[in-house]
Formats: structure tokens, C-alpha cells, sequence
């Protein structure tokens, strides 16, 4: 019985072999089809000495075999082991790949990345290679290039005592992540532009990994930039799908003693929180002072302030997936001539809001703490779904709000609350907030509807503000 099992297996076997079609390979010269011509990189910083960081996006493309028959490709990268670039052919990376077989009318996909090296110029600097693609004596080309750009960088750097950073002819890169050092100060000129790691991490006396931010302030840290240059944040990917996608980097901490913090004419954007304050300050002056700056594109928290003291004016903040602004347990905020606003992509929140009670697990409070609140001739503002941009975690017992004074503001709320001068639930009429231009247009009820003797007198863009100034970042012109 098992012998004749055996015979009927062999048998069915051999009748499968017989029956499937002889794709034999293809004895003439090939020529291949190919989903690209030239695989090119924008640009992408040049290595860090001793580092494999960093390396491009990985980026594909495609062999089409358009014959009947199997073809047989030999792959090479024709500068070799000198090449800047790595390829990977149907799972292998070399190279040189040989014999790489496609089937009768399919494809195999080749990645491509890039770690080049420094070149030494300011400016970026074009790297190419090709890939041969050789089919029966046949050679076929696929260019590659990419811009590499050489920067400044700094690598778990610890600044101390007072360091000015001016130069801006190349643009600094933070690889996993930086320290303003207790009593230190760390001065950053107009112009200069930063690109961040994705992952910041710490290693503590005994290789414990913990994440934390990007920047880490427990010093003082100016940030002096102009209206014409702007000290830029962001992450360090610098293809254009990057360019406006939230937390690539994990943003700017200011711990606990760091003390008399300013940032003018800044863009922090892209960032999982932007800018994180922990606890009052250790003088009367406020933790972070922050003027004409664009918080922006942040994955969590715009602004967050844990017990904290922050002054803000002319500043806009917009698009963050929690909160725009949070005043957490308490603290001190004095918010002048903003704009805050972040579309709605599902949310039913209000990205808004000031809180001075903790609670336990059991959403029990359990602390509470003093706050103040002052916000001036700004506007917190959401698309017409979601009822209620601004909202009050408040233990209201006494002594424990030490000033609450919302006034000449444009809110989204469903309830009213402040000075009779605050305009609820009217479109601002803002520009156009796809492409994040907050100003606004003729005919906004925030134009004229500020209090002259509390708005600043310039906005964001340095404009002067008129007699009868306008509410939000954005002075009308």
C-alpha cells in the first residue's frame, strides 16, 4: 500500500513538471524597462565624521522584464566601493549583483540610499553615480544624484559657561540631542537654521536610555533672531513631503532653574512639543519670554507650561495634534496680540486651555495649584465643528486664581466669559490657513478691535500697529 501511494505521487510530480510551460532563459541581448531614468535626492547633509549619520530616505524603482522568457541581469554601482550611495536588488546588497533573475513579464524593485560625504563648501554640492544594468552583453544606465550639504554639528554637546553662536554659512545639525548646562547661556544670532534627529535619547550612568528633548535648556538660552532672519527649528529630513509633517523631532525643554529665557523672530515647526517650560522661575522674571515667533506643525503641544511663567506676544501658533497652548498645574501666562489655531482632523477638543488641579488615576484631584491668566487682544480660533477652542480645568477656590483677565479677544466658545469687549464665534477671516497665512482679510472683525492702551505696537511681521489696533499676530494692512 505504501509503495503504491509513493508511485501515485511520483507519478503526479512528474506530470506537473511535464505540463509547466519552459521558461528558459533569454539567450539575446535584453532591454529592460525601467520605472525611472535617474533616482535623485534633494538635498541631504553630508556625514558626520566617525558617524554612518546621516542617510537619505530610502527611494525605489523598478526593473520591468518585457520578454517571454526569464532574463538574467548582472547589477553594479559603477563607482563601486567608492560610491557615496548603496543599492539593494531583489533582497541583496552589493555592489555587484550577478545573475539576478526576473520572470517572463514581471519586475523586481532596487532601493537606493545615500550617505555622502563632506565637500568642504557652504553651499550644496552635487554627487552622482549610475547603476549598470547588463542583460546578455546589453548595458543598460539608471542615474543617481544628490545635493550634499556640509553643517555644523553637534552630538549629545553640553554647552558651559556663555557660547554665541553667529555663523551662519552652513546650517547646524543636533544628532540626538543638546544641554545648555546649569548657569550657562547659550546666544543664538539671527539667520541660523537648525535640523534635528528624530529620536533624542539620554544614556545615564548606568547605559539606562531614557528619551528626552531635542534642546535642553537648564541654563538660559536667547534665541535673537530678525524679521529678515529668522531662527528656523525643524527636523533634519529636507525632502519636500518633510517639510510640513509633525513630530520629527522631539522640540525645546526648558527644565526646572533655567531662568530668563527670550526667543525673537523664531519658527519652531514639525516637533512632537514645541516649547516646554517646566516650573516658575527662581527670579521674577518670566521662565521663557517669547516675541514674533511661529509655533507651528507640532504633533502634541505647541506651548506647554508645567507651573510655569511664560509671557508671549505677536506670536502665532497653529496646527498641533493636543493642545496649542497648555498652562498645566498652575502658573503664571501673560498672552498678548497672538493667534492660536489648529484645524480639526477628527478632534472634538479644544486646543486651548488653562489647568490648576492634578488628579490621581481615579481622575480624583488631589493637588491644586495658584494660576494666573491674563490674555489680551488675541484670538484662539477652530474650524465651525468643533464648539469650544478655549477651555478652564479650574479649582476656583478661593485664592487660588490670582488673576483672570481674558479681554478684547476673538474666542471660539460656546459659552461666554471675560470683558464685554470679547467677540465670540465670528470668523476671523484669516487669509488662507492651508498655507498657514494667518493675517487677515478687509472686512475681519478683529480688525479695530483691540484695546490701544494694552496691544503692543508692532506685530509679527514688525508692521506698527495703528490707533485702533487689530486683534491676533497680524496688524491689517
Amino acid at each position: 500500500m505504501l509503495f503504491r501511494n509513493l508511485s501515485l505521487f511520483v507519478f503526479i510530480v512528474l506530470l506537473a513538471v511535464s505540463c509547466k510551460k519552459d521558461d528558459s532563459l533569454l539567450k539575446d541581448p535584453g532591454t529592460l524597462n525601467f520605472s525611472k531614468d535617474t533616482v535623485y535626492f534633494d538635498t541631504v547633509f553630508t556625514r558626520l565624521p566617525g558617524y554612518p549619520y546621516p542617510r537619505s530616505i530610502n527611494k525605489r524603482f523598478m526593473i520591468r522584464n518585457p520578454y517571454k522568457e526569464t532574463v538574467s541581469v548582472n547589477v553594479r554601482l559603477m563607482r563601486g566601493s567608492t560610491s557615496e550611495f548603496r543599492i539593494n536588488v531583489d533582497g541583496l546588497t552589493a555592489n555587484v549583483i550577478k545573475d539576478v533573475e526576473i520572470l517572463p513579464k514581471d519586475s523586481a524593485w532596487v532601493f537606493v540610499e545615500a550617505t555622502l560625504e563632506p565637500n568642504n563648501q557652504t553651499k550644496p554640492a552635487l554627487v552622482r553615480d549610475s547603476i549598470e544594468f547588463e542583460t546578455n552583453g546589453n548595458r543598460q544606465y539608471v542615474q543617481l544624484a544628490a545635493y550634499g550639504w556640509d553643517a555644523y554639528y553637534f552630538k549629545d554637546s553640553v554647552f558651559k559657561g556663555t557660547t554665541n553662536l553667529i555663523l551662519k554659512d552652513k546650517p547646524y545639525v543636533i544628532v540626538n540631542s543638546i544641554f545648555v548646562d546649569n548657569g550657562a547661556t547659550l546666544n543664538i544670532g539671527p539667520g541660523l537654521h537648525f535640523y534635528s534627529t528624530t529620536n533624542s535619547t539620554l544614556l545615564d550612568t548606568n547605559n539606562k536610555r531614557f528619551n528626552i528633548s531635542t534642546i535642553n535648556v537648564l541654563g538660559t538660552l536667547n534665541i535673537n533672531g530678525t524679521k529678515e532672519d529668522s531662527v528656523v527649528f525643524e527636523g533634519d529630513r529636507l525632502d519636500p513631503r518633510y517639510k510640513d509633517r509633525s513630530g520629527q523631532w522631539r522640540g525645546i525643554h526648558y527644565y526646572r532653574g533655567s531662568i530668563n529665557n527670550t526667543i525673537e523672530h523664531a519658527v519652531v515647526k514639525n516637533a512632537i512639543i514645541g516649547l516646554w517650560v517646566d516650573s516658575l522661575p527662581e527670579n521674577l522674571n518670566p521662565n521663557l519670554t517669547i516675541n514674533k515667533t511661529i509655533v507651528k506643525n507640532m504633533s502634541a503641544y505647541g506651548i506647554l507650561g508645567l507651573t510655569a511663567k511664560i509671557k508671549m506676544e505677536n506670536s502665532l501658533v497653529y496646527n498641533c495634534g493636543a493642545n496649542t497652548f497648555l498652562g498645566y498645574y498652575g502658573g503664571d501666562y501673560f498672552i498678548n496680540n497672538c493667534t492660536f489655531y489648529t484645524s480639526s482632523s477628527g478632534r472634538r477638543d479644544p486646543h486651548f486651555m488653562f489647568n490648576n488641579q492634578m488628579r490621581n488615576d481615579k481622575k480624583v484631584v488631589i493637588k491644586t495649584y495658584d494660576i494666573s491668566m491674563t490674555v489680551l487682544n488675541s484670538i484662539v480660533y477652530g474650524p465651525n465643528n468643533i464648539e469650544t477652542e478655549i477651555f478652564f480645568d479650574l479649582n476656583t477656590n478661593i485664592g487660588l486664581i490670582k488673576k483672570s483677565d481674558i479681554c478684547n479677544c476673538l474666542l471660539r466658545s460656546k459659552s461666554k466669559f471675560g470683558c464685554s469687549n470679547n467677540i465670540f464665534n465670528k470668523d476671523p477671516m484669516f487669509v488662507d490657513i492651508n498655507k498657514g497665512n494667518f493675517k487677515l482679510k478687509s472686512g475681519s472683525p478683529a480688525i479695530d478691535a483691540g484695546d490701544v492702551n494694552t496691544a503692543t505696537t508692532s506685530d509679527l511681521d514688525n508692521n506698527s500697529r495703528t490707533p485702533n489696533p487689530d486683534l491676533g499676530a497680524y496688524e491689517f494692512q
